[in-house]
């Protein structure tokens, strides 16, 4: 029997199966008449013909803890709402209203509104949880309005409004900000403004007064309407579209500006090119990507690059310069990437268990993990070796003026062994063989092609 997603769950109605390479919805009666229901629909149809929507088909296979079974593309690599930029979380709540009003002219509501709910292939987001759809009932509220608030608009205000990310929050607690907390968050002139009033002050008011079932059913006593909910989306819209953030200076933003990235850079792109050339991978992982530009190159050889830079506004700015790229953009601190988080550690994998690449590129990246992070060398390389593939990295020397820049303040007794070119090599030949190497043109500085042992 085909094992169940440790992340799908929480919804008797329609879990998720691995069956080999296969992804496939298991559903029950009540998910049978749901999906019945959306497939009748015009906007489903046209949802997936313009990639917004998961694509799905009915299939004959039986099990018999299933009323039918649905069968869905596999996603290249999946990622969290904790990993991306502010463009991406904006642009996949703006994808969450846009197919709620649509589904409610045809008489389908969501019944959820979490970003979990939402992937990003060739740089767009795609809705993947069709189990979420059902017929709306006449008289009930938008059940997934607290859910959109917490989980999309509070965290997308945190950024926009305050200037604080909202990526940590929302790894420390996936559920996002209550009201409450983000009525203490945002300053006074927010909160008295339209969006921060009724989506911030009033719905703390109404946290502190009922539960969640009170105004259930106060809503629906009061005779809700689809049209009112058509019209909270449209506000809700609105005031999302015209959300936008200015980042401050970043670390390396800039990255340009280094003397050495023109000088190298053509360099590395050949060096490059040639490992793509004879490995052929389908996966790439780009590490200190940066700007995505050998992301992108992985991309024009046929692989499906995934981008993993700590700086947003670089990342964002490549996420929103992708035009149908197969690159997937994730924001992520490499000296602390995300665990397992979730039930039981197992409901969301860490980022390197979703992540299993057939080749690596670690260009610009290993001095940085040595000097500034005060990683040891030979860690360093056993992590490179853990991927178990091919790795492409950019070795930096002491004597580079970057490596001065790194060391500034802090004394040789501080500094770990193992920095040398040649304590390098020692280093790299207990784990690899270089297959190939080349100094580059601005000195100091050597790529090497290792093939794991």
């Amino acid at each position: 029997m085909a094992p169940a997603d440790p992340g799908s769950f929480r919804d008797p109605a329609s879990r998720i199966v691995h069956d080999g390479d296969r992804v496939l919805r298991l559903l029950d009666a009540r998910g049978l008449e749901g999906w019945r229901r959306l497939a009748e629909t015009e906007f489903f149809s046209k949802a997936v013909a313009d990639g917004r929507l998961i694509a799905t088909r009915e299939v004959d296979d039986s099990r018999p803890d299933a009323a039918a079974i649905l069968e869905h593309p596999r996603i290249p690599v999946i990622t969290y709402p904790y990993e991306w930029t502010f463009s991406m979380l904006k642009d996949a709540a703006l994808l969450q209203l846009d197919l709620l009003a649509e589904a409610l002219a045809e008489g389908i509501t969501i019944k959820d509104a979490t970003p979990f709910n939402i992937q990003f292939v060739r740089g767009r987001p795609v809705f993947i949880d069709i189990g979420s759809f059902e017929a709306y009932r006449p008289g009930e509220p938008w059940l997934g309005y607290r859910q959109f608030t917490r989980q999309f608009l509070f965290p997308l205000m945190m950024r926009a409004w305050v200037g604080i990310p909202f990526q940590p929050w929302l790894r420390g607690n996936p559920e996002g900000p209550t009201a409450s907390e983000m009525r203490q968050l945002l300053p006074l002139g927010r909160r008295l403004r339209l969006g921060g009033l009724s989506h911030v002050v009033l719905q703390a008011r109404l946290e502190q007064r009922l539960s969640g079932e009170a105004v259930r059913n106060d809503l629906r006593q009061a005779g809700f309407s689809a049209e009112l909910i058509l019209t909270n989306v449209r506000k809700l819209r609105k005031l999302v579209e015209s959300m936008e953030w200015e980042p401050t200076t970043a670390v390396w933003t800039d990255y340009d500006s280094c003397s050495h990235v023109g000088q190298d850079r053509d360099s590395k792109s050949s060096f490059l090119a040639d490992s793509l050339t004879r490995i052929r991978p389908d996966l790439l992982l780009d590490l200190g990507a940066n700007d995505g530009h050998f992301s992108l190159l992985a991309a024009e050889h046929g692989a499906r690059a995934v981008a993993v830079d700590g700086d947003e506004p670089v990342l964002d700015h490549l996420y929103r310069t992708l035009a149908g790229e197969e690159v997937t953009p994730i924001l992520a601190d490499l000296t602390n990437p995300s665990p397992s988080q979730g039930w039981a550690g197992k409901e969301r994998p860490g980022l390197f268990e979703r992540v299993r690449p057939d080749l690596v590129v670690a260009y610009g990246l290993i001095h940085h993990l040595i000097y500034t992070a005060s990683v040891p060398p030979p860690e360093v390389i056993e992590w490179l070796a853990s991927f178990g593939c091919p790795v492409v990295v950019e070795f930096v020397g002491p004597q580079d003026p970057m490596i001065g820049r790194l060391t500034a303040n802090k004394e040789e007794a501080e500094l770990h062994p193992g920095r040398t070119e040649e304590e390098f090599r020692s280093l790299v030949a207990g784990r690899f063989n270089i297959a190939s190497e080349e100094a580059l043109p601005s000195g100091h500085r050597r790529v090497f092609a290792l093939l794991p042992l």
